[in-house]
């Protein structure tokens, strides 16, 4: 099966985070962490793989992400965690049901070349 998709949420409470990357774990899928300064530095990175390589790609196909990455590095500078999980098409929805169980939001589905926002919880933008 292979990962296509990276499915990215921000989880304002931490033990909520934690407890949502345990369910997920509990259900064979792997996420990514990102929390406090380390976690900033990681999503910064140039990394040739994950989140920050998609987020670079899609960066100079469209130029607006840049406002998904902000809200990102946002969520951690106040104290949120953000997961992140890489699926196939067919399981991002299952990812989107267990982050919103606890209280993911701002919730996108990256592809290699496009991103779309997912669940069933408001973004925040207005």
């Amino acid at each position: 099966m292979e990962r296509t998709n990276t499915v990215v949420a921000v989880i304002d409470d931490r033990e909520a985070g934690r407890n949502a990357v345990a369910a997920l774990s509990g259900e064979q899928f792997a996420a990514e962490v990102f929390v406090g300064q380390e976690g900033l530095d990681r999503l910064r990175s140039d990394q040739e793989e994950g989140v920050p390589s998609v987020m670079a790609k899609m960066a100079m196909a469209f130029g607006d992400e840049v406002r998904i990455m902000k809200r990102l590095e946002a969520a951690i500078e106040a104290g949120a965690t953000v997961v992140t999980v890489d699926v196939s098409d067919d399981q991002a929805a299952r990812v989107a049901t267990i982050l919103e169980e606890y209280d993911g939001h701002d919730m996108w589905r990256l592809g290699e070349w496009s991103f779309n926002r997912i669940g069933s919880h408001g973004s925040g933008e207005g």
